[in-house]
């Protein structure tokens, strides 16, 4: 259960910050990418381990390249532009410190 509670975590927050990274930039941006560490981290502290944090951190990763990728109307959640590729970037770099900080 601890599993699959960790998986909807990062889902949740991942479908949250896809949505979000594009409003008022660079605010929204900077809200997704706090959103998501702060997800990540919670997860961990929550359960004291750090393989709950790879978990929602793989549930995130999931749902993000689904949203870079093209979908049924070749339509994009995430764009390859400036923004785009700075949500990528340093949201990937936020789930890295969060599943490399201490879990207790």
């Amino acid at each position: 259960m601890k599993y699959l509670f960790s998986l909807l975590a990062g889902v949740a927050s991942a479908v949250a910050a896809t949505f979000l990274h594009k409003f008022a930039p660079p605010f929204g941006l900077v809200i997704s990418i706090i959103g998501t560490f702060t997800a990540v981290w919670t997860i961990g502290r929550i359960y004291a381990g750090r393989r709950f944090k790879a978990v929602a951190a793989i549930g995130w990763i999931a749902i993000f390249f689904r949203a870079a990728s093209f979908g049924v109307g070749k339509e994009l959640f995430v764009q390859g532009d400036n923004l785009g590729n700075a949500f990528f970037f340093i949201s990937f770099a936020a789930l890295a410190i969060a599943i490399a900080l201490p879990a207790n």
